[in-house]
């Protein structure tokens, strides 16, 4: 009995362990980038390299909501928070205040997005679009 609750245990760290690794996925930077959001967005446009972080702060008191101009590819997703619901990657979020939502990109690739500083009012105020421009990350460049 003692054994085979042993080989349960180490089989499920086999498992949880194998589901967490990526060694063929794209490398995170551990950059992390920041669009600002209160009645505008700050920095409208970001160059960034792949596998960095970028995130969308909301520092309103109230809700808004984000929506990317562009069908979100989940081959160029390497990380979210946020934007995933039932297993599904969503192109519109809403971000709480005080919080924030962001994505990483495996790619290089352009994005832009709107944000609505109303989150449930789709013909309120809306920033102008801004953009991401995703680089190839300096180990790429270099190789």
């Amino acid at each position: 009995m003692r054994r085979t609750l042993s080989l349960l245990i180490l089989l499920g760290l086999l498992v949880v362990e194998a589901g967490c690794s990526t060694p063929s996925g794209p490398r995170l930077t551990g950059a992390v980038r920041y669009f600002n959001i209160r009645a505008e967005v700050a920095p409208r446009h970001l160059i960034v390299q792949v596998g960095d972080e970028i995130r969308w702060q909301n520092l309103n008191s109230h809700a808004v909501r984000l929506r990317m101009l562009e069908e979100t590819n989940p081959e160029l997703i390497a990380c979210d928070k946020g934007f995933s619901a039932l297993g599904m990657l969503q192109d519109t979020v809403t971000i709480a205040p005080m919080q924030y939502v962001s994505l990483c990109f495996s790619k290089p690739t352009t994005v832009r997005f709107n944000v609505w500083l109303e989150a449930d009012n789709p013909q309120g105020a809306m920033t102008p679009t801004g953009s991401i421009r995703i680089e190839p990350s300096a180990s790429k460049r270099s190789s």
